[in-house]
C-alpha cells in the first residue's frame, strides 16, 4: 500500500507541499488565465484510446501536465505520450488500484518522472500494484493522497479539484476510486474513475457544489450500469459524456441501461472504441470536441437531442 512509502504525517506535509508548489495565489491565477486566453493558448483534454480502460492526458495553456490513469497495459498510456510530444508530466494520478487504470503507470514513473504522483491508500492490493509504487519510491516522486476535504491543484491557469475522499470500500475497489473536477474558465469534465452507486451517493450528499453543470461527463466504469444513475446526471448535467472502452469487450460495456439513460436525458456520447481518441480543447470562453464527427451539443438545445457540427464552438458555462 501507498502507506508503507510515507508515513501519514509525511503523506499530508507532502500534500500540503504539492498544494503550496501548484497553486497560485487568485489573482495570479486570474492573470495567468487571461494571458493565456490572450495569447490563443487552449486547454487540451484527450481521453486516449488505451482499450478496454483509462487514461485521460490534460495539458494546460502554460503546458503544464497531468495524466489520470493510464490504461491496463505496460505501454498503454507511454506510446501515447510520446506520439502526443509530452515530454514532462506534473501530475499523475491512479484513481483507484485496478489494472485497467494503473497497468501503463510504472512506465510512465520510469520515464517521465511526474512532479507528483496522486492515489488513495485503499488496502487492495497486486503485485502490478505494488511494481507501480515500487516505481514511485524508486524515482523518489512526491506522493499526495485525497483527504476528507476537497483539494484544489492548479496546472497554470486549469485548476483540478479533488473531490473529498469517500469513506474507504475494503469489498469494493472501484469505490475506493478518486474524484477530480477540471475547471478551466467555464469549460469543465468530471472524472470519477470506476466510481459506483455507493461512492457517488456520499459525494451527492457531501459535496454537490463540485458536481454541478460539468460540461463534460466522464462516465464511470466504462460505461456500466452501476456507473450512471439519473440523480448523478441531475445534478452533473453534462453537455457531452465520454467513455473509454475496448472494442467488442467481454463485459458489454457500455451497458443499454447506460445507453438509454443517456438518450432519456438527451446527453449526446462518445466512444473510444469507435471514434478513438476523444480530444476537446477549449480557450476557457467555448469548447470543441475536434476529434470526432460528433461534436458537442448547442448548450441552448437543452432538453434536445440536436448536436453541432465539429469545429463549431459552443459556449462555457461558468460556475
Amino acid at each position: 500500500m501507498i502507506g508503507a512509502i510515507r508515513s501519514r504525517s509525511a503523506v499530508f506535509l507532502a500534500l500540503a507541499v504539492a498544494v503550496a508548489a501548484l497553486i497560485a495565489p487568485t489573482a495570479a491565477h486570474a492573470q495567468r488565465a487571461t494571458r493565456a486566453r490572450s495569447s490563443n493558448a487552449v486547454l487540451t483534454v484527450d481521453v486516449l484510446d488505451v482499450g478496454q480502460g483509462d487514461a485521460i492526458l490534460i495539458r494546460s495553456p502554460e503546458g503544464k501536465t497531468a495524466l489520470v490513469d493510464a490504461g491496463p497495459t505496460r505501454d498503454a498510456a507511454a506510446q501515447w505520450l510520446r506520439a502526443k510530444g509530452v515530454d514532462s508530466v506534473d501530475l499523475a494520478v491512479v484513481t483507484h488500484h485496478h489494472l485497467d487504470h494503473h497497468g501503463g503507470m510504472e512506465s510512465v514513473i520510469r520515464d517521465w518522472r511526474p512532479s507528483y504522483f496522486l492515489a488513495t491508500d485503499s488496502s487492495h492490493t497486486t503485485q502490478s500494484w505494488l511494481k507501480v509504487l515500487k516505481a514511485v519510491k524508486a524515482e523518489q516522486i512526491t506522493t499526495v493522497f485525497p483527504t476528507s476535504k476537497p483539494r484544489r491543484v492548479e496546472l497554470g491557469s486549469v485548476t483540478l479539484t479533488i473531490l473529498p475522499q469517500p469513506p474507504h470500500d475494503p469489498d469494493d475497489e472501484n469505490d475506493n476510486s478518486i474524484g477530480i473536477r477540471l475547471q478551466y474558465g467555464g469549460f469543465s469534465m468530471l472524472m470519477t474513475g470506476d466510481s459506483e452507486p455507493p461512492s457517488r451517493k456520499w459525494w451527492l450528499e457531501n459535496c454537490p457544489d463540485l458536481l454541478r453543470d460539468c460540461s463534460v461527463l466522464k462516465l464511470a466504469h466504462h460505461g456500466s450500469h452501476n456507473g450512471t444513475d439519473s440523480a448523478w446526471l441531475d445534478v452533473v448535467r453534462p453537455e457531452l459524456a465520454v467513455v473509454s472502452l475496448g472494442a467488442g469487450n467481454s463485459y458489454g460495456h457500455p451497458h443499454s441501461q447506460t445507453l438509454e439513460l443517456l438518450k432519456a436525458h438527451h446527453i449526446p456520447l462518445v466512444r473510444t472504441d469507435q471514434w478513438g481518441t476523444i480530444t476537446m480543447v477549449s480557450d476557457g470562453e467555448s469548447w470543441n470536441l475536434v476529434s470526432s464527427s460528433l461534436a458537442r451539443r448547442d448548450g441552448k438545445s437543452r432538453g434536445r437531442a440536436g448536436v453541432v457540427a465539429a469545429g463549431d464552438s459552443g459556449r462555457s458555462r461558468r460556475r
